[in-house]
């Protein structure tokens, strides 16, 4: 361990994301950065998610891992069912919102009942940017509250932004706004000039299913003490300073202090070629190499495009078709990662080897290699053969792409997905774009698609987003290198938490109105 970062043995920092996996995932990845400084991190976490993760049981070879490298991490169950979000089903938003407000529900039951016995208060509280009534529960019972944000620093400041106006009676829009003037172009603090229908719409706009949790995150965010992020300060350089602006001037009108900004990220080894993830997450044998891995070895270097959707998207059938086509007609090396498809009169099948064009199948083995369900993600986008990456644009799939040096053709189908595209191809230029619509209503065809992938690989275009990936990936690994920002914010808020331990912070109460 660090020096620098020792910190008190008995600071025990509770970590709460959503019961969503890829927020799971990307809490348990800064909980061990946490606990690798010498904190204790208790973790929240269904048993749904932790088998997900490999992490489930006594005796857990992951468990016993994290102890003999000195990782205190307990795991706490939440006691609700954790949510495989189909995304794009239309009634995914109110499914959202119960299993949200079921899990703040449970959250002051447990912090109630273990302050009424007695038990060791929590040395801090940090909570998912959308578990606001967490955050509000810990502030309740006097328990220093902090926000740990998955998003991006642009879309997180969009979601203070945007709350202001609507504080004010502005930008009230419905979501029908986005037929009817979703073209039009909007300045959103810090970000490139975007879309309307590029918002992150399910939070900001008043007919969205959740906007409800959405409307709750705003106050929340401009009264935490402290924001994390799971980004790097040189990705998000300009919206890092305007949602500074946003804080202060919120705190400004209310004469108090404005919380503190701190990007932490990335929180994941970039350089490492250790496992990413339990390999028994797949069905694997403990120390056997996933079947997409052994493909990569048989590849030249930067010459294979990486295609995943996510956690948990659901294509419909149709459209994985095009995709395999398009693959296959840009002649390009390819891994192809799907999750069952939507189901239709026409396809009822979970197994998309009934959906995709058996010919197709058969025409690419030995160009290419697809799989239904999970793969090793980070250990793909590390693997000297990968040289690009088909994505969805989920904030945790985009920083790991980027941070890795693998340049991204960007294919958005939900929420904060636009931001994040738009921010890769128009900011960082470190990707190229799939033309698209909201998302899974308009058909990317295979010609399409074989346009991009050739363009990645094959065009100048192509080798300036790839020259910009690597500048990125160089970039993050300073920022976690000794007195790399990262660095530097880690060491800070770990010396808070040792300062908080020993009783010399205490926690504002300020109030959180919901407007």
């Amino acid at each position: 361990m660090d020096p620098l970062f020792k910190a008190a043995a008995t600071a025990n920092v509770w970590i709460v994301p959503i019961v969503y996996i890829s927020h799971v995932r990307c809490f348990l990845q800064f909980g061990k950065q946490l606990a690798s400084h010498g904190v204790t991190v208790t973790f929240f976490c269904t048993k749904e998610d932790a088998e997900r993760l490999g992490i489930h049981g006594p005796g857990n070879s992951t468990v016993e891992s994290w102890k003999r490298d000195g990782l205190d991490i307990r795991l706490k169950d939440f006691g609700v069912e954790g949510q495989e979000l189909a995304e794009g089903v239309s009634d995914e938003g109110d499914k959202w919102c119960r299993a949200i407000n079921e899990q703040e529900e449970k959250f002051e039951l447990i912090l109630k009942r273990e302050l009424e016995l007695g038990l060791p208060r929590p040395t801090c509280v940090i909570s998912d940017l959308w578990c606001p009534g967490v955050h509000a529960t810990a502030v309740k019972y006097n328990v220093p509250a902090w926000v740990f944000s998955s998003f991006s620093v642009g879309c997180t400041a969009s979601i203070v932004y945007l709350y202001q106006l609507r504080s004010k009676g502005i930008l009230e829009l419905p979501a029908s706004h986005l037929d009817e003037g979703g073209e039009e172009f909007i300045s959103l603090p810090g970000m490139p000039l975007m879309r309307i229908r590029e918002i992150d719409s399910p939070s900001s706009f008043v007919t969205s299913l959740i906007y409800p949790i959405g409307k709750r995150i705003g106050p929340t965010l401009q009264h935490a003490q402290v924001i994390l992020f799971s980004t790097f300060q040189e990705l998000e350089t300009r919206p890092m300073i305007e949602l500074k602006k946003l804080l202060q001037n919120a705190a400004t009108k209310e004469n108090r202090e404005a919380g503190e900004v701190y990007p932490i990220g990335p929180t994941f080894n970039i350089s490492s070629k250790g496992s990413a993830e339990s390999p028994a997450a797949n069905g694997h044998e403990e120390g056997e190499r996933d079947p997409s891995l052994k493909f990569l070895d048989t590849q030249a270097e930067s010459s294979v495009l990486f295609v995943a959707f996510g956690c948990n998207w659901n294509l419909p059938p149709k459209q994985m078709q095009e995709i395999a086509l398009g693959l296959e007609s840009s002649g390009q090396p390819f891994l192809c990662s799907f999750h069952p498809p939507i189901k239709t009169a026409e396809y009822p099948t979970d197994d998309i080897f009934d959906v995709l064009p058996v010919d197709c199948v058969e025409r690419t083995k030995g160009q290419g290699l697809f799989v239904q369900g999970w793969v090793p993600q980070m250990e793909i986008l590390r693997h000297p053969a990968t040289g690009g990456f088909l994505s969805h644009c989920g904030h945790n799939s985009y920083l790991e792409s980027v941070s890795m040096g693998v340049p991204v053709i960007t294919w958005p189908l939900y929420g904060d997905q636009f931001m994040n595209a738009r921010w890769i191809v128009d900011e960082i230029q470190a990707g190229v774009e799939v033309t698209k619509g909201w998302g899974t209503l308009d058909l990317v065809d295979r010609k399409e698609l074989e346009t991009k992938v050739r363009a990645l690989f094959q065009s100048e275009e192509g080798k300036t987003v790839r020259k910009n990936a690597l500048r990125t990936r160089e970039l993050a690994l300073q920022s976690g290198s000794e007195n790399g920002s990262s660095y530097n914010n880690m060491k800070t808020i770990v010396a808070r938490l040792k300062d908080m331990t020993a009783g010399r912070t205490t926690q504002s109460s300020n109030p959180i109105s919901e407007t």
